[in-house]
């Protein structure tokens, strides 16, 4: 059995070395390729390495332990003839080579530069890939503000700090990202230069000295600056553009610019850099990707979605896990609304958890909305709609929808109200869930086809919503069967599960989201919940448990 050159032996289940022959500028090349088979060949392929550097670096293959890039991720081939596979790699693994060899995909390390300049060379030191670039590359040579803070990278029992950065314009405001990362972690900051007529070479290996930065930077005056720059700081991080969506740049340690028969200040940083023994030496490399809103929508959706603005009232079991679904708009910004804090009996169908106990829960759920995607637009009030209302009344209608999810019959009374009256013009949700997830409501509100003298309730007085599922003399005569009180004086709450929270959602979520897309006339849904339960503790309904099924969704005039 044959090893691999630098390869663990105990990662494959057997190991082949192949001498076979290559055509390169007309002349036959004699090479040697391994293979490794993982035990589960033949679902896997085998890896084909080529360590040899007897014709360079070469496109599709790995820099360190030359491991080809044969297949595309995913791909999927007939299983049936394992050595007919084998002889396919062997194929594919020669005109890999030969093609490299002789020039012909060479393109490809422009093309695929991310992947390339990310890999090491020779001796290098390891690229650092912990760059983010804010919104946009630079129009022209520039410094940049650079925020550089640590993480703590877990893995079972170890862990790793590895140092981050974010670079912003010079002129940027205080952005929400900035706010984020300075609110959850010490941040240093300093200066980078960012080099636009710089480029990195054809083709690899793209190990650079600053001498090689320089060759490679097609103005004088951005020459300059890379020199000016380095002597200022003696060091520092110097990047440029790589692709559309990503940045290479090199690190520069401090230099000792004092030195045995010289005056003290007599050389500069770049002195030492390109005149004495660290002439040739490669510097370490960075990597970074741009970090747009733009850029991710075009990464997901392909295009960036109308831009939409949502105001959840209410951030406990329903509102919090609305914004999870809400949140999926890749042009949003939310308002987020609600006095209460995040207790331990909170968290068993609260989207957040331990982490943010004891925190009000709309910073808390603001908090998490900025934890993926900090560049986000959320305006938070810790105090009750009414209020929110009252004193921003003016700015709340210029939303697209108004999410209530409070789950109290006054707050729900109080904005009925205010469309009735035209003080809200804004499209709006109501949502809740009844005990024991036996049912769901969507009540939908279009100000602009909203009928006269309409009401939620069967009555005023008691204001027991008109589509309940339960009858209303479960809820007038046991009411101790729906609902629990914690020890204090505000600890009432309804019993239904995460679970059903999340089927209530995934539910009406399609309505939603058309509904948010093209308004239309005003509406209510139910969900039909838990009715088996329902049956089983001999709950009393208004219908007949026959004539609905359980996750159905039904449209009703409101």
């Amino acid at each position: 059995m044959n090893e691999i050159p630098d390869i663990r032996t105990d990662y494959y289940a057997e190991q082949w070395e192949v001498t076979t022959e290559v055509e390169i500028s007309g002349k036959v090349k004699e090479i040697e390729l391994y293979f490794g088979f993982q035990e589960s060949f033949p679902y896997t392929l085998p890896d084909v390495y080529f360590p040899s550097k007897q014709f360079g670096y070469l496109p599709h293959i790995e820099s360190q332990g030359g491991k080809l890039c044969l297949i595309a991720d995913g791909a999927s081939y007939q299983i049936n003839n394992p050595y007919k596979l084998i002889r396919y790699c062997l194929k594919e693994s020669k005109i890999l080579i030969e093609q490299g060899a002789n020039g012909i995909n060479v393109d490809d390390f422009n093309t695929e530069i991310n992947s390339y300049w990310k890999r090491r060379y020779d001796d290098e030191p390891k690229v650092s890939e912990h760059w983010l670039i804010y919104e946009s590359f630079p129009i022209e040579t520039c410094t940049l503000r650079a925020l550089l803070y640590k993480q703590e990278l877990l893995c079972e029992e170890r862990s790793k700090t590895i140092i981050r950065g974010l670079l912003l314009s010079q002129n940027e405001k205080k952005t929400s990202i900035e706010r984020y990362l300075k609110r959850h972690h010490k941040v240093e900051e300093m200066d980078v230069l960012f080099v636009k007529s710089a480029h990195v070479p054809h083709k690899a290996p793209y190990c650079l000295s600053l001498q090689n930065l320089l060759d490679n930077t097609s103005s004088a005056e951005d020459c300059k600056a890379i020199k000016r720059y380095i002597n200022t700081f003696r060091g520092g991080i110097i990047v440029f553009q790589l692709s559309e969506t990503s940045m290479g740049g090199i690190y520069i340690d401090k230099v000792n610019t004092v030195r045995k028969g010289f005056r003290v200040d007599k050389l500069t940083a770049c002195d030492i850099l390109l005149r004495f023994e660290k002439k040739n030496q490669a510097l370490e490399r960075e990597y970074g990707d741009l970090y747009s809103s733009y850029r991710i929508a075009m990464r997901t959706a392909g295009e960036e979605m109308p831009k939409q603005s949502f105001m959840i009232a209410g951030l406990g079991s329903i509102g919090s896990n609305l914004t999870y679904f809400l949140s999926g708009w890749n042009n949003t910004s939310f308002t987020l609304i609600d006095e209460d804090s995040l207790r331990a009996e909170n968290i068993g169908r609260h989207l957040l958890g331990f982490q943010y106990l004891y925190q009000n829960k709309a910073n808390a759920v603001a908090d998490y909305l900025f934890s993926i995607r900090p560049e986000r637009d959320v305006r938070i009030y810790d105090y009750d709609f009414r209020r929110v209302f009252k004193d921003n009344n003016g700015t709340l209608n210029a939303h697209t929808a108004l999410f209530l999810c409070t789950g109290d019959a006054m707050t729900e009374k109080f904005v009925v109200d205010a469309l009735r009256d035209g003080h809200i013009t804004l499209p709006t949700f109501i949502l809740w869930l009844e005990p024991f997830g036996i049912a769901g409501h969507l009540i939908y509100i279009n100000p602009m086809q909203m009928p006269k003298n309409f009401t939620l309730y069967k009555d005023e007085n008691s204001m027991l919503y008109k589509y309940n599922l339960l009858a209303p003399t479960e809820y007038i005569e046991h009411p101790d069967r729906f609902t629990k009180k914690d020890a204090g004086c505000n600890g009432e709450y309804s019993l239904y599960s995460g679970n059903d929270v999340v089927l209530f959602l995934s539910a009406f979520y399609s309505h939603i989201n058309q509904l948010i897309q093209q308004p239309k006339q005003s509406k209510c849904y139910r969900w039909v919940g838990n009715i088996n339960l329902a049956i089983e503790k001999s709950l009393e309904l208004t219908v007949e448990t026959s004539s609905v099924i359980p996750g159905n969704v039904q449209e009703l005039p409101l």
